[in-house]
């Protein structure tokens, strides 16, 4: 029998909420051979995009290869996971999902599969096309569009691309078809912030609220290593375009932000402020729920280490394993995920094996944004390591 949207929410909840006690549970017992399952799934959609954001950590115009994870390799992919254990299911990560022509397809497929999985395409809203579009919204897909600005100079500036006025239509009219269909898709806008941008935070709350988004999702820009934000032989971001740099800024206009979402009764979720928050202990479940597969069907454990563990994984100096060669029963207990747990256990038996961990790019969780490794990504340690999983 068809299960209802509200029977649909309780059973994703439940899900949800089984899969983060069991994930949380373990790392407190210290647990590493586990017996359940990813909960969560990143996928890559294609190496390719048709933005050039100055703070992102991959140069898609010198280096991207265009491979795709297709509908065909999608199908084996879940026949090889334990699909009625999943909770969220990204499109997104590495390129632009809409420059694959198989997204929309890929959506239904997933819904029609386990329509309790929700899932979300994060896109920068430039190469919509409606039938895709309606796809998405017809099989509850919701959309996270980073649009990152609230004029065209400061889009210019942001994503290396003109398309402000372009993109904004495209996000009205979606708003208008989710209204028409009517399946409740969640929308969102985000923005990274820098010293490019954020004057305008105040300004991209009201503008969020005029396109019809349900919230806004603001996060502090991550500087990557000078090799990783290269393009065309220069930094395209400055470590000082940082707001690790410009405190006081940022807290200012973030406050103006938060005002003007209450007064709109806009969801607004910013970043921490500076000078407000206390350090906390590391506590990442990610090794225990997730997985982020590329489009070769390699995995990665969480957001950025794509990025960050990409060579590695590329040479077989980490075997993290390949979801589209084999089943995860083969995969998910091996040497590198254990490693990685026994990393990030939160007990006493905690070891501080994998290197990468001691530097992650999602700092700020644990440390704050009152540091600058939070901000400011230094991979050094890591890179000089020679631990082979």
């Amino acid at each position: 029998m068809k299960k209802s949207k509200i029977q649909i929410r309780i059973s994703s909840y439940i899900r949800l909420r089984k899969s983060l006690f069991e994930a949380a549970r373990a790392a407190r017992k210290g647990i590493t051979n586990i017996d359940f399952w990813p909960s969560s799934l990143n996928l890559m959609m294609i190496d390719r995009c048709n933005a050039q954001c100055i703070m992102c950590g991959h140069d898609y115009h010198d280096c991207g290869s265009g491979d795709m994870l297709t509908f065909a390799k999608v199908q084996t992919i879940f026949e090889h996971l334990h699909m009625h254990k999943l909770v969220d299911v990204i499109y997104g990560g590495g390129g632009e999902p809409f420059l694959n022509d198989d997204l929309g397809e890929i959506a239904e497929y997933t819904h029609r599969r386990d329509p309790v999985i929700q899932h979300t395409v994060i896109t920068n809203g430039i190469a919509w096309r409606s039938a895709i579009v309606k796809k998405l919204i017809e099989n509850n897909v919701d959309f996270l569009v980073s649009l990152n600005a609230a004029s065209p100079k400061s889009y210019a500036t942001v994503s290396g691309v003109d398309g402000f006025e372009s993109v904004c239509s495209n996000i009205d009219n979606l708003n208008q078809l989710r209204k028409k269909i009517n399946v409740g898709n969640h929308l969102a806008v985000s923005i990274i912030l820098m010293r490019q941008n954020i004057h305008e935070l105040p300004e991209f709350v009201r503008l969020a609220d005029r396109l019809g988004a349900d919230s806004v999702k603001a996060f502090y820009a991550r500087i990557y290593p000078p090799a990783f934000r290269i393009r065309s032989g220069n930094a395209r971001i400055a470590s000082e375009d940082s707001l690790y740099y410009h405190q006081d800024l940022a807290n200012r206009f973030i406050r103006e932000a938060q005002e003007e979402a209450g007064r709109m009764k806009i969801r607004f979720e910013p970043p921490p402020l500076f000078g407000t928050h206390k350090a906390v202990s590391q506590n990442c479940l990610e090794p225990w729920r997730s997985l982020y597969i590329d489009t070769n069907g390699n995995l990665f454990p969480c957001a950025a280490s794509e990025i960050h563990f990409k060579e590695k994984v590329d040479k077989q100096i980490y075997k993290t394993g390949n979801i589209l060669h084999d089943p995860i029963e083969k995969i998910w207990n091996n040497e590198f995920w254990q490693a990685l747990r026994k990393t990030n256990l939160q007990s006493d038996a905690v070891q501080p094996i994998v290197p990468e961990c001691s530097c992650c790019s999602m700092g700020i969780c644990w440390n704050g944004p009152d540091v600058a490794e939070s901000h400011l990504m230094d991979w050094s340690h890591s890179e000089a390591s020679s631990l082979h999983l």
